[in-house]
C-alpha cells in the first residue's frame, strides 16, 4: 500500500461493524506525525482488537520518503534477541527499516513490546512525501496454554497483497503559514460573499 502526503488532509476511516456481529473490525492505523516543526514520530496502533495483543506489530518493514532526513532513531523492542538489529538503510531522502518485535517463545528476554499504540520510529525531516509498508508486516495476539507460541496475523503478505487484517497509513503534518494563510483569505472571501448585497 503506498499513500503520498497532501499538506490539507490526512487518510482517515472508520472502522466498520463485522456483518452479523455486531462487532468493529480490527484493522491497523499508522500514523506519521509532525509533532513539531521538522520533528516527526511514527505510531502504529490496533484498532478493535479481537484478543490480549502480544505485538500490535510483530515485524515492520517500510520505506519512507522525505526531503532532509535525519536524527534517526526506533523501538529498542525492535532489537530482536533471536533475530538480530533491524536492517536499516538511511539517507538524506529514504529510510528503509525492517525490524522484529517478536513475541511467543522468540520474545526479548524483556518480552516484546505489547504497547498499543506502539511508538515505531521518530526523525527529523523538512517533508515527508512518501510511506508504504514493504513485503511482510504483522502482529500478534497472546497464544493459549495449549498454543503458547502466539497467534499471528499478517497486515500485509511477504508478496505485497493484503493480509487478514487491513491497515491504513496517515501522514499528518503541521499546516505550513502559508497553508494557513491561503485557507483563512479563502474563508473571508466566502465571508464577504455573504455579507455582501444579492
Amino acid at each position: 500500500m503506498r499513500y503520498e502526503a497532501c499538506a490539507l488532509c490526512a487518510l482517515s476511516a472508520i472502522a466498520a461493524p463485522v456483518s452479523g456481529q455486531g462487532q468493529l473490525q480490527e484493522q491497523l492505523v499508522i500514523s506519521v506525525n509532525e509533532v513539531s516543526q521538522g520533528s516527526w514520530e511514527v505510531y502504529g496502533e490496533l484498532q478493535n482488537p479481537q484478543s490480549v495483543i502480544d505485538a500490535a506489530i510483530w515485524d515492520l518493514h517500510f520505506l519512507l520518503e522525505g526531503s532532509n532526513l535525519s536524527n534517526f532513531s526506533y523501538n529498542t523492542a525492535f532489537d530482536s534477541d533471536f533475530f538480530g538489529p533491524p536492517e536499516i538503510m538511511l539517507s538524506p531522502t529514504s529510510i528503509e527499516f525492517e525490524g522484529i518485535n517478536p513475541g511467543g517463545p522468540l520474545r526479548n528476554a524483556d518480552g516484546p513490546d505489547s504497547s498499543n499504540p506502539l511508538f515505531l520510529v521518530s526523525f527529523n525531516a523538512d517533508s515527508v512525501s512518501d510511506f508504504e509498508l514493504v513485503g511482510q508486516n504483522s502482529g500478534s495476539y497472546v497464544g493459549t496454554p495449549t498454543f503458547p507460541f502466539g497467534i499471528l496475523f499478517l497486515y500485509q503478505n511477504a508478496n505485497g497483497s493484503p493480509g487478514t487484517v487491513p491497515f491504513q497509513i496517515e501522514v499528518n503534518p503541521i499546516p505550513t503559514s502559508g497553508t494557513c494563510a491561503v485557507a483563512g483569505l479563502v474563508g473571508l472571501q466566502l465571508l464577504r460573499r455573504r455579507r455582501s448585497p444579492a
